[in-house]
């Protein structure tokens, strides 16, 4: 399996590459020989594909076919008709990534990133359909291609219009940023059958250094990287006295948040998502638990700060700007905003059951290390405690929980 297709997380396995509506169009068409293009028949279509397209310059179409001419090909025309022409980029594990990353150019195609004859390509990469008004022969060059693919290897395109975008969404090609999340908007791919496997995304509190020290690596990643901040103004001695959101993907630190406690309100800020995995929505799903969390211990106000640019998201997930006027930090302006929440049902308060207070920040619901003791209490600790401290279980001692 390529490191592209094993990229994906996803297990591919023999089967059909795309929707049964591309079979029938591809079945119901014509069947006419498909073969490889001389240069004069590829530099005729080109010609009259300019007309109506922005397309490669000779130079670079030459570059890709002094590297394998088999990258062009054609259907043989029936009578008084017209050749249809497939030009595509068969791609070594470093195009591969190019791609996926948004670094391969159609215009200006590197050829160190083109497999060589013979050399198995990692991916391959719809360069040109050109088929008008033959939506049959075009399902058959794609379904040419499908072949020479085989069972792991993703096929590539972009839509250069609103009617190939349709076109490819119908048969089967999706966002590849659904996939990869390094991947450009235009971007889109047809994979082998596949049994999915959608990554595994934790949201929880950090609780211990290795979660912190996790949660100062997002947050360098992504304000000093990105932002550039003074350290003093992102590390600002309130990361010790707050709680924080860890998210991971997989198992890798991915994003964080961090909430502050105030007598009748809580602040939710530093929220970070590292930029590789922003198509993962993790701003949301950091947010709303935030919110529940905050939800969880009684309280009905929240506030943030929100970069200006970002106050839209933040009003899709139900914050209001306060209506004040920009202010600045780190040289970045902002505007504060608010949530007002309903009160929970569960929501933590005085009197509540001495044991669910001991539990660890945000496991309320889960059995803690003091309720396990409870339920089988350890015979050797009691002797101990009797031996050395002169106390009976159950007395009075100087411990406060």
């Amino acid at each position: 399996m390529s490191n592209v297709a094993r990229a994906t997380g996803l297990e591919m396995s023999a089967g059909y590459r795309f929707e049964p509506v591309f079979y029938r169009w591809a079945d119901h068409a014509e069947n006419r020989p498909i073969r490889p293009a001389t240069r004069q028949e590829v530099a005729d279509i080109l010609a009259i594909a300019r007309e109506t397209m922005t397309l490669a310059d000779d130079r670079a179409v030459d570059a890709v076919w002094s590297v394998d001419p088999a990258q062009f090909r054609i259907t043989e025309p029936s009578e008084g008709g017209a050749r249809q022409l497939i030009a595509f980029m068969r791609l070594n594990d470093a195009g591969a990534a190019a791609i996926v990353d948004g670094r391969l150019s159609g215009r200006q195609p590197e050829v160190a990133w083109l497999a060589r004859p013979g050399q198995q390509a990692a991916a391959l990469y719809i360069w040109l359909v050109w088929a008008p008004r033959q939506i049959g022969q075009c399902m058959r060059l794609i379904g040419h291609m499908d072949e020479m693919a085989g069972e792991d290897i993703p096929i590539f395109s972009r839509g250069v219009t609103q009617v190939s975008s349709r076109m490819q969404a119908a048969i089967g090609f999706q966002h590849a940023s659904e996939l990869y999340p390094s991947a450009p908007d235009w971007l889109l791919v047809a994979l082998p059958a596949v049994k999915l496997r959608r990554p595994e995304i934790k949201v929880q509190v950090a609780r211990s250094m290795e979660d912190i020290a996790r949660v100062f690596a997002v947050r360098s990643t992504v304000y000093m990287a990105e932002q550039f901040p003074l350290y003093e103004e992102e590390f600002d001695g309130n990361d010790f006295c707050a709680t924080h959101l860890l998210a991971t993907v997989d198992g890798d630190a991915a994003g964080c948040l961090r909430i502050r406690w105030f007598g009748d309100f809580a602040k939710i800020e530093r929220v970070a998502v590292r930029k590789e995995y922003r198509r993962h929505r993790l701003t949301r799903q950091l947010v709303r638990t935030g919110v529940e969390h905050c939800r969880r211990k009684g309280y009905r106000k929240l506030y943030a700060h929100s970069r200006a640019d970002l106050v839209p998201l933040w009003g899709s997930l139900g914050w209001r700007d306060m209506g004040g006027k920009d202010f600045s930090f780190a040289d970045i302006p902002y505007r504060e905003i608010v949530l007002d929440l309903e009160p929970s049902n569960d929501a933590i308060r005085f009197g509540a059951d001495p044991m669910l207070l001991l539990r660890p920040e945000g496991n309320w619901d889960e059995l803690g290390p003091f309720d396990r003791t409870q339920l089988g209490g350890d015979r050797g600790r009691r002797d101990w405690i009797d031996r050395h401290a002169g106390m009976r279980v159950g007395s009075r001692t100087a411990k406060v929980g």
